[in-house]
């Protein structure tokens, strides 16, 4: 029989899940918005996130193959989202990095969110900036920790 300790957290995995798929959502809509798959969204944030990235750190982050990668970026480039660059390190490859376009599309998308975390964090009296970071380091404990295999 569950308790009332088992309703908080199944109320608490409820909560994240539809979160999750909130913002599944809204990734959807705001690639269609802009005219892109939304794996090439998550890419367009990286490549904001870190200035540029190669098809092989983009292959790791989205968990693609580097052909699907190589087509994604054709696409994005011929979109005019991004540009793809000499690589100093290794001039075989190139660095992909946002063009203006993509920089505005960012842009856009990140008004939207930070929208609407200001107006849940006002209603809520809460910092959210604290409670996502801890929720994130707990998230990548559990993802690097070898020897949990039961999520205890």
């Amino acid at each position: 029989m569950a308790g009332p300790a088992d309703d908080e957290v199944g109320d608490l995995l409820a909560a994240f899940d539809a979160v999750v798929r909130a913002e599944k959502g809204l990734v959807a809509r705001l690639s269609a918005l802009a005219g892109i798959h939304e794996t090439g969204m998550r890419a367009l944030a990286l490549i904001s996130d870190t200035g540029y990235s190669t098809a092989t750190e983009l292959a790791g982050y989205l968990g693609l193959t580097s052909g699907a990668v190589t087509n994604m970026v054709d696409r994005l480039s011929a979109a005019g989202l991004v540009e793809r660059r000499p690589n100093p390190s290794d001039r075989r490859g190139s660095l992909i990095a946002l063009s203006p376009a993509g920089e505005s599309v960012i842009a856009g998308t990140r008004k939207r969110y930070a929208a609407v975390l200001r107006e849940v964090s006002a209603s809520v009296g809460v910092d959210l900036t604290s409670v996502f970071n801890d929720v994130a380091t707990g998230l990548l404990q559990q993802a690097a920790d070898p020897t949990d295999t039961d999520g205890s």
